[in-house]
């Protein structure tokens, strides 16, 4: 059996609402974590995850649940300078179940360095709202300022 490289391919995403409105909703989930960063807020942070989540920052640390997560948070916000974060999403694909897959970009600034990041996260929507329930992040070679 031979398969056809050039022939026809699915998409892997599935509109299962109206892309803007899910992309809008979604870019709102990321507004808040900028807000709450600069607050440093951890409770308000990590009030977008979900129970179960699974969380993998930059430097590779795997945090899999949401208690496991918000704790890392609390000592990461007590104890850091002032920062500020800004998200962005370079892509999102609205997948069958109300979930999204989103990658985005995130550039972390505080007064003594910067550093971009780039991540997948994957989104659940329950009751009228986006949930984390898992998050890849991995540093930019060469953003650290």
């Amino acid at each position: 059996m031979t398969v056809d490289a050039y022939g026809a391919r699915p998409k892997a995403a599935v509109a299962v609402e109206d892309q803007d409105v899910a992309l809008a909703a979604i870019t709102r989930v990321f507004e808040r974590l900028e807000v709450a960063l600069a607050a440093k807020d951890a409770t308000a942070f990590d009030s977008v995850f979900t129970e179960d989540v699974v969380f993998i920052n930059p430097a590779g640390s795997v945090f899999q649940s949401w208690d496991e997560l918000h704790a890392y948070h609390q000592t990461a916000m007590r104890n850091a300078v002032d920062a500020e974060a800004h998200y962005k999403v370079l892509a999102l694909r609205l997948l069958a179940g109300g979930h999204a897959l989103v990658n985005v970009e995130q550039t972390l600034r505080t007064p003594d360095f910067s550093v971009t990041n780039r991540g997948t996260w994957v989104f659940t929507k329950r009751d009228d709202s986006w949930w984390v329930c898992s998050a890849h992040n991995t540093n930019v070679a060469g953003s650290a300022a």
